[in-house]
């Protein structure tokens, strides 16, 4: 709008390009501006929106977390009057519950330590006792079983019988007790040895059947000709379990008959299914005391023990066992008409072959040992009398050493072929001694029969006995068969097998 001539002038000029730049750079900026505003607002309103909305799930989730604190502890928390301060109230009462609870924890453990204490004196004092109880048993029935082969008259042969029958009623009862005491502790362990069902259950039958024959029942045994020859699994806890349902139905049974049955109820490659029934004419067992029985201690009826005896343990053992060995005992009754226990076994099978004339398995003759001579390590004077007898009557010439210190020196200066070796003595004891011996520099002292004899019926003592090298282990009171056979074994020199 001017005019030319002042289009020639530098300075005006420059100074009209100057405002034209500064207009544009005004209107530039404005529309920057305006368009960051509008970005802003959008971006103000979705962070409104994102807080609002998670201040709505924090309300709720303390409300949530109040009703869940109201619900488990009433008496926490009635002052919240649903204000800003709740959550501070709330992680205040979070944080005592969190030092109550390690409290507790710390409790927890103290109490832990005083139940493994306990547990491990309990076992401590059922080993002790355990010893203390047996030793004087294997007087009575050793004893016992000495008189009964020396000829007595009738009326000795009559007491003998009733003391004997009494003394082992008494060992019964004894080891039932333990056997409970090493369930409840978790200390049973399964062998898998090979064995013959036909031969354990005859063997059963014919150890039970003297008991039958006095009660004027009948005793029978119905073997499936299909079971198989041999099977692979435990035969002293089975032999065991069907011990305890078969002298209960011969002890609960007047007349009549008691039936064991063993039948085939499957077979694969690998293992055989066996079922298994005792089934008496006895008693019976009303219907809502038949899960009782199985409880420990228990009995179908209050006069039970009194009139029939037992400590009320067999079942519970049974049952227990058998859960162990992945079954379960069933039992069907009717009052006045008799009972039947019934379970089915899985067993491994096994390529082994026994001798069918299960009779003469058990037959011990007892030959003469002359010529062989042991080292006796017992402190127990009557044990030491009762030993010495068996060995005269065995013809083996035996030293007696009343502890291990002794026991020690006797076999560094004599030649024996084994030693019975006693576990709890003074001085040493029997483990001591034993590790003492196998440490001789000779090599005849690392191979040298050391048989552990001990009235501790408890499996770690068993199992220590093994550890320390000793060969083989004789429970008291010992089965004088069983003894003998030990005796005749290593004497001669044959391999050691732990058994």
């Amino acid at each position: 709008m001017l005019p030319e001539k002042y289009a020639e002038d530098e300075e005006l000029t420059e100074f009209l390009a100057g405002i034209s730049n500064s207009y544009y750079t005004f209107e530039k900026a404005n529309k920057i501006t305006e368009h960051a505003f509008t970005i802003s607002e959008r971006e103000y309103q979705e962070v409104n929106t994102y807080l609002h909305r998670e201040n709505a799930i924090k309300q709720q989730s303390i409300s949530e977390i109040k009703k869940a604190i109201r619900s488990l502890s009433p008496e926490e928390l009635l002052d919240l009057e649903d204000t800003d301060t709740d959550l501070i109230h709330i992680i205040r009462f979070l944080q005592h519950q969190i030092e109550k609870a390690k409290e507790l924890e710390m409790q927890l453990i103290v109490s832990k330590d005083i139940a493994e204490r306990a547990a491990q004196t309990k076992s401590q004092f059922l080993s002790t006792m355990s010893h203390e109880i047996r030793t004087p048993m294997n007087a009575v029935i050793g004893f016992t079983h000495l008189l009964l082969q020396m000829d007595p008259r009738p009326e000795q042969l009559e007491y003998l019988k009733l003391l004997k029958f009494s003394a082992e009623n008494l060992l019964v009862l004894i080891n039932d007790i333990l056997d409970f005491s090493k369930i409840e502790a978790g200390k049973i362990e399964f062998e898998e040895a090979d064995f013959s069902i036909k031969d354990l259950v005859g063997n059963i039958r014919l150890a039970l059947l003297q008991k039958a024959n006095e009660k004027n029942i009948q005793l029978k045994l119905l073997i499936d000709q299909d079971l198989p020859d041999a099977v692979k699994g435990d035969p002293v806890r089975l032999g065991q379990i069907l011990t305890n349902l078969i002298s209960n139905a011969v002890k609960f049974t007047d007349k009549g008959k008691v039936t064991i049955t063993a039948s085939l109820h499957s077979k694969t490659k690998e293992h055989t299914l066996i079922d298994f029934q005792v089934e008496d004419t006895g008693i019976g067992i009303d219907e809502d005391k038949q899960q009782h029985i199985f409880e420990s201690f228990a009995q179908a009826a209050a006069n039970t023990t009194r009139k029939f005896g037992g400590t009320g343990l067999g079942l519970t053992i049974t049952k227990r066992l058998l859960n162990l060995m992945g079954s379960e005992v069933k039992v069907k009754s009717e009052i006045g008409k008799g009972s039947t226990f019934y379970f089915t076994l899985q067993l491994k099978n096994s390529s082994a072959v026994f001798n069918n004339n299960t009779n003469d398995q058990f037959k011990i003759e007892t030959k003469s040992l002359k010529g062989v001579k042991i080292l006796i390590v017992e402190d127990n004077l009557i044990n030491v009398l009762l030993a010495k007898q068996y060995m005269k009557l065995w013809d083996v010439e035996a030293d007696v050493a009343e502890n291990g210190e002794i026991a020690l020196t006797l076999v560094q200066t004599n030649t024996y072929a084994m030693v019975l070796m006693d576990l709890q003595m003074p001085v040493m004891d029997g483990y001591q001694t034993t590790v003492a011996i196998r440490e001789l520099p000779d090599e005849k002292y690392k191979k040298l029969p050391i048989i552990a004899l001990t009235a501790s019926a408890m499996l770690d003592i068993k199992d220590q006995a093994f550890v320390v090298g000793m060969n083989d282990y004789v429970s008291k009171p010992f089965n004088p068969d069983e003894l003998y056979r030990k005796i005749a074994l290593y004497s001669k020199g044959l391999p050691a097998t732990n058994s």
